[in-house]
C-alpha cells in the first residue's frame, strides 16, 4: 500500500464580522519503492474513468471544499472526529493514480445556499483557493431544506419560538401531532408551497461566481441532497412530502451541470440515510465514506 505523510493546519481569516475557517491537508505519496515498505493498512478505492483521465500523469494537485456541515465533516460527538468525503475520495484517488495533493476545506456548519454567496464565495481566500483548484468539491441545499421546515412548523404551530435546529421543530410537531393529526397536513401543504425560484436563484449565483473564479480545466463534483429528516421519526405522509421538496431540489441540482460542467454525485440514491450520527442528520463515519465512493466509484 501508498504510505501518506499528512501534516494539517489551520488557517482563520477574519473578514468584517465573518471568520472562515479552512483546513488544509498536504498529501505527499512517495514512490513503489517507499511503497512497497508499508506496512500499516489502508483502505482505497477504484475511480470513474472520468477521474482516471482527468488525474492521468498529474503530479500535483490543489482541491477546495465548499459548503455546509455535510462537507466539513460535522460530529455530534467532540471526542470523535469526523473524517469529510471529500479526504476520504482524495486518499482514494492519490492511492489509484499516484499523485500528491493540497486539499482546503472552508465548509461551515449550518450553511445554506444563500450564505454561500454571501458569506464564503464573498471572501478573498476562498476565492483565491477557487482561483487556484484543479478539484473543487461543493455541497450545500440541505440547510434551505432544514430551514424551511423550521419555517413551516413555527407558521402552523403559530409560534415565535426560533428553533436551534429542525429536530427540535420536528420534536414539537410530533408532540403537537398527537392532538391534531391534521397539522402534518398544513405542514406539507406549506412545504409544497416553497419558493423553489430562490434556492434555484441562489444555485445560480453560486454556479457563475464559482465559474468566473475557476480555471477552466477544474473538476467540479457537486453532491445532491439525501433525505435529513430520513430518521428524524416524522409521520410517513411528511416524510414523503420532504422527499418530493427533495426530488425538486436534486432536479434543479442536475438542470445546471452541463451549462455549468459539474459532475453531479448522486448521494440522493445511495446507503447514507442509514448511516447517520445520533442526531438522526448528519452522516457519520461509514456514511461520510460511502459519499466519497460515490463519487470515486460509486
Amino acid at each position: 500500500m501508498l504510505r501518506k505523510i499528512i501534516r494539517t493546519a489551520a488557517v482563520f481569516l477574519l473578514t468584517g464580522l465573518l471568520a472562515v475557517t479552512a483546513v488544509t491537508t498536504y498529501v505527499t505519496v512517495p514512490d513503489e519503492t517507499a511503497a512497497d515498505e508499508e506496512t500499516q493498512a489502508e483502505e482505497t478505492g477504484t475511480t470513474e474513468s472520468v477521474t482516471a483521465s482527468f488525474l492521468a500523469g498529474r503530479q500535483d494537485v490543489y482541491v477546495t471544499v465548499l459548503g455546509d456541515s455535510i462537507a466539513k465533516g460535522y460530529s455530534g460527538d467532540e471526542s470523535a472526529a469526523i473524517e469529510p468525503y471529500s479526504s476520504l475520495a482524495m486518499r482514494q484517488m492519490a492511492a489509484e493514480e499516484e499523485f500528491q495533493y493540497e486539499i482546503t476545506n472552508y465548509a461551515r456548519n449550518g450553511l445554506d445556499s444563500a450564505g454561500m454567496n454571501d458569506k464564503i464565495l464573498t471572501d478573498a481566500e476562498v476565492c483565491d483557493s477557487i482561483s487556484r483548484s484543479d478539484i473543487i468539491f461543493i455541497t450545500v441545499g440541505s440547510n434551505d431544506l432544514l430551514n424551511e421546515c423550521k419555517s413551516a412548523v413555527q407558521e402552523i404551530l403559530d409560534t415565535d419560538t426560533e428553533f436551534r435546529s429542525a429536530g427540535e421543530a420536528l420534536k414539537v410537531l410530533r408532540e403537537s401531532v398527537t392532538g391534531n393529526p391534521f397539522l402534518v397536513l398544513k405542514i406539507i401543504e406549506t412545504l409544497e408551497e416553497w419558493d423553489y425560484q430562490m434556492f434555484e436563484a441562489n444555485w445560480i449565483e453560486m454556479m457563475n461566481r464559482i465559474g468566473s473564479l475557476k480555471k477552466e480545466n477544474a473538476w467540479i463534483i457537486v453532491t445532491n441532497i439525501y433525505n435529513p429528516v430520513a430518521n428524524l421519526n416524522i409521520p410517513s405522509t411528511m416524510d414523503r412530502g420532504v422527499e418530493n421538496v427533495i426530488r425538486n431540489m436534486n432536479q434543479i441540482i442536475e438542470k445546471y451541470a452541463e451549462k455549468y460542467g459539474y459532475q453531479v454525485a448522486d448521494i440522493f440514491s445511495s446507503e447514507v440515510c442509514g448511516h447517520v450520527q445520533p442526531d438522526g442528520l448528519h452522516p457519520d463515519q461509514t456514511g461520510q465514506q460511502i459519499i466519497a465512493d460515490q463519487i470515486c466509484g460509486g
